[in-house]
């Protein structure tokens, strides 16, 4: 027996069984709790208000959220590693702690420039943008491994209840801290305290998510490393077999069509909230963060057991065309139409976790060898490269289009208000959701997936239910502790 086998725990071996498992199911669920605050923190307003105050343009902001996609083709070389070495914990452990303490030059550094007086507005977002694509670019090493890790620990049959559940465990966490972020910072303004300080406390919420962040990663020491045997991959050989299957292909291409017209989006949504709806910190917050999380903790659980039951296409087909009219929505609020902003937000973020879900449960499928053949980290790689190409040339495009149309006021009719970029961005965004769904969806094949109709009334009968228990709840309790007394 070689050395490195001596080494290796047999259960990790083997795998993990019963209470092994179960612990380690629990403890990814739990990292959540704090990875989510982490997540929610540095999203939203106080990003989009840190970066308008650093003097970042529409072209920036567009590159802003460009940056997340165009980091991840990092994982490229992450998988060539991951399948050489075998150490998947170690690549993830190391990559994700570097991103989650990126925050802390990514909140101090700009700011200092500019109190030192040492470089101009443009330089400073320059070197913001820079930490920004940093920050995600080593998150991103740690993707591949920890996707092929947790393949190995989480049940095929039960992937999509459990992640569904994993991610409402997180939603219970994240909405406070969106909640008081938006409170922060609207604290600030409302005092008078100027723009200098609201980037101070934009900074400081930064480096508190730190201490989240790493408590998320931190727990994962906790959970064994399934033994996973090394591979001597080439650079162009290691990622072939995702090119030879003609299925993933066209799942490939509405992804990134999808990927794209959501891109358009990204940041603008909420520079629209904060410049032309006039909305609070808070009110930003609620409407990007909070409304979304909490219209999601209805569903994920229907969509996971769609996914198991029904087929990922049926979840994919619903909602694909439900985001259609979400995209287009946007072009219809305002001031005094705020709450619109409200219901999209909920509708867009219901239906965005069953594309989430039903795309991670095929990539999963497809690594852990569940179809017969051997487990491929490559399907990982090319799947992110892929969505993140397009995410990248969305953002990208976003940008120029702002940019360039930066002050466009047309007025088709008197009477009807002026329309701006937001909504040439909103327009593009719905019209290609529905090119994504029209094109490539009906291309997929999944032999053991229900009819779209029958999916739909599963889920519609599932949150009913949901739902009405939920209303019951309370009477059923009064009626136990009636009977008590």
């Amino acid at each position: 027996m070689s050395q490195s086998a001596q080494l290796t725990p047999p259960t990790a071996r083997i795998g993990l069984h019963g209470n092994a498992r179960r612990r380690a199911l629990r403890l990814i669920s739990l990292a959540w709790m704090f990875g989510s605050v982490w997540a929610t923190i540095i999203a939203g307003a106080p990003l989009t208000e840190f970066a308008r105050g650093l003097g970042l343009s529409n072209f920036g902001f567009g590159l802003l959220s460009a940056i997340p996609f165009v980091a991840t083709l990092i994982c490229i070389p992450a998988v060539i590693l991951t399948e050489r070495t075998g150490a998947r914990k170690l690549i993830f452990l190391v990559s994700l702690y570097a991103q989650r303490l990126m925050w802390i030059p990514i909140a101090i550094v700009p700011l200092w420039m500019l109190h030192h007086g040492r470089a101009m507005s443009s330089s400073v977002s320059a070197v913001f943008l820079i930490m920004m694509f940093i920050m995600y670019a080593v998150g991103n090493v740690g993707g591949p491994p920890w996707t092929s890790w947790v393949a190995d620990i989480v049940p095929e049959r039960s992937r999509g209840k459990y992640f569904s559940i994993r991610r409402q465990i997180g939603i219970l966490s994240g909405i406070p801290a969106a909640i008081l972020s938006g409170w922060l910072m609207d604290r600030n303004q409302h005092a008078g305290l100027g723009e200098a300080q609201l980037l101070n406390v934009c900074a400081m919420i930064f480096l508190w998510s730190t201490i989240f962040g790493i408590t998320d990663i931190h727990l994962f020491h906790y959970i064994p490393e399934i033994y996973k045997p090394k591979r001597p991959v080439k650079w162009i050989g290691a990622f072939s077999r995702p090119f030879r299957d003609p299925q993933f292909l066209w799942f490939g291409g509405f992804v990134a069509v999808l990927v794209f017209a959501v891109s358009f989006m990204g940041q603008f949504v909420t520079l629209f909230l904060v410049e032309q709806v006039h909305a609070s910190n808070i009110g930003t917050q609620m409407i990007t963060l909070v409304a979304p999380m909490v219209a999601q903790l209805a569903v994920f659980s229907v969509w996971g057991m769609a996914a198991d039951r029904m087929g990922k296409k049926p979840v994919l087909a619903l909602a694909a065309l439900g985001l259609v009219p979400v995209g287009l929505g946007w072009i219809a609020v305002n001031e005094h139409r705020i709450w619109l902003g409200y219901l999209l937000s909920a509708l867009g973020g219901m239906l965005w976790c069953g594309v989430e879900i039903a795309n991670l449960n095929l990539v999963l499928e497809l690594t852990s060898g569940d179809d017969g053949g051997e487990p491929d980290s490559s399907f990982i790689a090319i799947n992110s490269v892929i969505v993140n190409i397009a995410g990248f040339l969305g953002g990208i495009a976003s940008g120029w289009i702002a940019q360039a149309l930066a002050h466009m006021h047309w007025k088709p009719i008197a009477a009807a208000r002026a329309f701006t970029f937001y909504d040439v961005l909103f327009a593009l965004s719905g019209i290609m959701r529905l090119l994504a769904v029209v094109i490539f969806l009906p291309q997929l094949k999944e032999p053991k997936a229900r009819p779209a109709r029958e999916a739909l009334r599963f889920m519609t009968a599932n949150i009913y239910n949901n739902l009405f228990n939920a209303i019951l709840q309370p009477l059923r309790m009064a009626r136990i502790e009636r009977f008590r007394k």
